[in-house]
Formats: C-alpha cells, structure tokens, sequence
C-alpha cells in the first residue's frame, strides 16, 4: 500500500523535489524532537549562486544522524544526473570550492547531493563520491566535512520511513492512492492547516476512566492522546456525533501550535470509508493499516486512533453518540 520507488521519485518536478527533500528534514527532526525551525530551504534549485536548495542547521551539541549526518548539513538538490564533470563543475566552478561548501567544512558539517533521476550501482556511487572529494581538495578543512550522494533510489528508502509523505509524493505525481491523504486540512479549514485551532472549553472528552462525569478538556485530551500514539503499541478510538469537531480535533494532533509535543505530520495518513479508498483500510499494510470504524478512518500515525473509546461531546449531549468515528 506504501510503496514508492526510485522510479517515482524521478517523476517529480524541480520544486516538489526539493520540497521533499525540505520535509523529510523536518520529519527527520521532529521525530527526535529536535526544533523544526533548523530547516530552511527555497529559491530555485538550477540557480548558480551556489546556495544551498535545503539546510539543517541545529545547534552544536545536537545528536543526530541517518540520512542528515551532522547538525550542520546541506542538501544541494538536482533533477539531473550528476556524472563527475557535473559534480565537479556544481561544487568547484572555475576551480575552486564554493563558499558556502567551505562553510560546511569549517562547522563539521555535511554537504549531500541529491540527484532524482540519478540511479547509481555501489561502483557509481563510489565514483560520485570520490568526485565530491577531489572537488574539495583545495579546502583545509576537507577532512571534517562529511560527504554524500543520494541517488533516487536512497531518497526513496528515506521516503518509506515516513508514511504520509508516500502518500504526498504518489499525489504530487499523479498516482494517488484513492481516498488516501497526508497531513492536510482535513476538516475543510478555510485557510487549511494554517487555521488556528481553537480550544473550546465547553468541548469535553469522555476516557472511560473514573474521572469527573463532565470529562476532561480538549488540550488535556490532545496531551494525552500524543503521549499515546508516542509508543508503537498505543491505538485510540475517537467517537462523537457528526458535527462535534473530531476530525479538527485529529487535525491539532499534529499542529506544533498547540500544546506541547505535537505528533510528527510525516507519519499522518488519513481516509473517509464513505468515499470507497483503494486500497481498504481492512487490507494488510505495512506499516499497519488504520483501523476501521462505522464511517470514517483517520490514521494520524502509524498506530492509528481506534482505541481506548474516547468520547468526544459537549456537555448534555446524549451519551449514544457512537454514529461516527474519528
């Protein structure tokens, strides 16, 4: 169901491909909640101005690693094959280093090239690589720089580590698993996932556990839903009403704005029985498919949210209102 591919990723266009690159870092961040302000990327990625189309740049002291190997790290995104003439003129114009590689040297850091319609052998990725060093043999600091290609085919396996941005590159080339979505405005917000969600206090949640008969706030509710879906075991049910606001409630989940401890976006996968999704969410998958309710599912992570039949309701509203799962 989840599975994407070199091949699919060499089908992007210039901006998609290095707005992936830009959220696989974040995803890659917020899954070590590290802050997600490190990562910056825009302009044109053909440009010869020799910035950098994505940058990572955490504090000294953070631990990280995988496909962003240093605190520092640059990604100089291409949809071309890079050969070694090409490397070496993308790196070394005119024989000498770009600046903003030396930069990268001088921190530690790492400078990655990523090419999506490269597809490299390990005798051609070591070639790639032995280029990006002869590339930066007039740097004092070459020894402390970290290199790397990544072909298609590695973007793809970084990819399948993050669910829902499968989804957001098979719709982005024009594949789609029907009915299925990444992260997005899925209560139909005006101004989409920028919408401010609001704390209604009035808004209260039912755990099943001996708490208060009038339930417990929604940010409370949010808190302890997060701490849930944290560990690979931790499934919820949301129940309600049509109308009360669960799938907005799923949405702020993921929303860093509200509370602490946001759940990571890139993990989001989201479908609606009521629109026949291709493949079902009964079906086998791997990662595990969401669960199945009595109108929608919503998997905001890996785990989906099925269990623990939390009662989303306003105060005085039946207690039956079990017609529409979240």
């Amino acid at each position: 169901m989840l599975e994407i591919t070199g091949d699919d990723i060499a089908l992007l266009n210039e901006q998609d491909l290095r707005t992936l690159i830009g959220r696989l870092c974040e995803a890659e961040l917020s899954r070590r909640a590290l802050p997600l302000s490190a990562v910056t990327w825009g302009g044109d990625q053909n440009a010869t101005d020799g910035g950098l189309d994505v940058r990572v740049q955490l504090s000294s002291g953070a631990v990280i690693d995988g496909f962003i190997p240093r605190a520092n790290t640059g990604f100089q995104v291409k949809r071309t094959d890079m050969p070694r003439s090409n490397i070496l003129q993308e790196m070394c114009p005119d024989n000498h280093t770009r600046p903003t590689i030396g930069e990268l040297a001088a921190s530690s850091g790492a400078y990655i090239m990523v090419s999506s319609l490269g597809s490299t052998s390990d005798s051609a990725l070591r070639n790639r690589r032995r280029a990006m060093k002869d590339a930066v043999a007039d740097l004092a600091t070459r020894e402390s720089l970290f290199l790397d290609f990544y072909d298609r085919g590695r973007v793809a396996t970084w990819v399948r580590e993050h669910a829902g941005l499968v989804l957001w590159v098979r719709e982005r080339i024009a594949k789609p698993l029907t009915a299925w979505h990444a992260y997005d405005a899925w209560a139909f917000s005006p101004q989409g996932v920028s919408d401010e969600y609001l704390l209604d206090k009035t808004v209260r949640i039912r755990t099943g556990r001996r708490e208060q008969d009038d339930g417990i706030a929604a940010d409370e509710g949010i808190s302890r839903i997060r701490d849930l879906l944290r560990h690979s075991s931790g499934v919820v049910r949301l129940v309600g009403l049509s109308g009360v606001g669960k799938t907005r409630f799923v949405q702020a989940l993921f929303d860093n704005r509200v509370g602490k401890d946001s759940l990571d976006p890139s993990l989001a996968l989201y479908t609606d029985l009521s629109y026949s999704p291709n493949p079902q969410p009964t079906a086998p998958a791997n990662p595990p498919a969401p669960s199945t309710s009595s109108r929608a599912t919503k998997s905001p992570s890996e785990n989906a949210l099925r269990h623990a039949s939390s009662n989303l309701r306003r105060p005085n509203q039946p207690d039956d209102a079990h017609s529409e799962a979240a």
